[in-house]
């Protein structure tokens, strides 16, 4: 018996259990509850002279509204303990994992983009193409399949969501990823992490949250077949400027692409450098600040030692064209994945259990209604 239940339903290791033991519970339960708590529904000092009359069908078929109620919390545990429909289906997809390490130094404010007419901050393009390239619009076609994260890095590198399927909640993270000192694209205070570009710190995390994928990927973990084949797009634009912090040795950048490339990362590095002259506003800005420059032998050599490519992105067509090529350039097949069809099963158990429901309550509302 025990085996039988175990083949039909797939619960978790306690709940599950405890949810079949319940099921045989119930109607114990419920006879005992009956039995020990009946009720007069009219007072009388004597009742002899009533029991002259016969009772209505409806007194008789009293059971029904309880009876329709056990039956509809019954439905509603089988729905909870997800019964397996015994069909298969198999999957054959792509993907891969790819984890955006993304500079959010102040420099990235300087407005030299272009989008949709008006001048935008660097930070704010590469955002804007970073959610096109996930969700697959415009000339981007999405990365449906992939497992993708987000690294940020100023002063510190942070992940800012590891690598994940649900990409709608990468996307929010993404949008609401700032400048550190910035509030909604605007800067509201002097911030010192944002005067730094800890690029070799942020190379040498995102390698870290890759390498644990992957290994999830071999041991066989469920959701992580993608990560059997693993990139890195790194996109700055300056130099590794990472902060004095006595007793420490910032990572070299060089050093965190050659462990990247041990463990089969490839690197595809972008450097972006806005090709519209710096407005006025931004002239001002960073006016007693040390400009922006990209350090294009540092990420050229980031990229070849792991097998990635180099790109400069000058414009927004030019970072849409980048991400693009890098998407043609990387697509795995995942390999067949077979799934248990478990959802018909529990779908038309709960609407059993609904349809119940709705027929005790309208019931009990029309024909064994009681009053009081």
């Amino acid at each position: 018996m025990m085996e039988w239940l175990s083949e039909r339903f797939n619960p978790g290791p306690l709940f599950g259990w405890l949810s079949i033991i319940f099921l045989a519970l119930i109607p114990i339960l419920w006879l005992r509850v009956r039995l020990l708590h009946r009720r007069p529904a009219v007072r009388f000092s004597l009742t002899s002279a009533l029991r002259s009359f016969s009772p209505t069908l409806a007194l008789r078929t009293r059971f029904v509204i309880p009876l329709l109620r056990t039956l509809a919390i019954l439905c509603l545990i089988v729905a909870l303990a997800r019964p397996q429909s015994g069909g298969e289906y198999h999957d054959s997809s792509e993907g891969i994992a790819i984890q955006m390490v993304l500079d959010v130094s102040g420099s990235m404010a300087a407005d030299d983009f272009v989008m949709e007419g008006r001048r935008v901050r660097r930070l704010d393009a590469v955002k804007r193409v970073f959610e096109d390239f996930v969700l697959g619009r415009g000339d981007l076609g999405g990365r449906e399949g992939d497992l993708i994260g987000m690294t940020v890095f100023a002063m510190f590198a942070e992940t800012r969501c590891p690598l994940t399927l649900d990409h709608g909640s990468l996307v929010d993270l993404l949008r609401e990823t700032e400048i550190p000192g910035f509030v909604n694209g605007r800067q509201v205070r002097e911030e010192e992490e944002a005067g730094y570009t800890a690029l070799g710190d942020a190379v040498a995390l995102a390698t870290d949250d890759l390498r644990r994928a992957g290994e999830q990927s071999v041991a066989g973990i469920p959701g992580a077949e993608a990560a059997k084949s693993r990139i890195m797009i790194l996109l700055t634009d300056g130099k590794d400027n990472p902060a004095p912090i006595a007793g420490t040795t910032p990572p070299d950048p060089l050093e965190a692409a050659k462990v990247a490339a041990t463990l089969g990362i490839k690197v595809y590095t972008i450097g972006a450098i806005g090709g519209a002259p710096p407005s006025r506003q931004d002239a001002l800005s960073f006016f007693f600040q040390q400009r922006a420059e990209v350090d294009e032998p540092m990420l050229k050599n980031i990229a070849q030692l792991t097998g990635g490519k180099y790109f400069r992105a000058t414009d927004l067509d030019s970072l849409v064209t980048i991400y693009d090529e890098i998407g043609k350039l990387e697509q795995r097949k995942t390999g067949e994945r077979s799934f248990q069809d478990n959802i018909y099963a529990a779908t038309l158990a709960m609407e059993a259990g609904l349809g119940l429901l709705l027929i005790e309550l309208l019931l009990s509302c029309t024909r064994y209604r009681r009053i009081p």
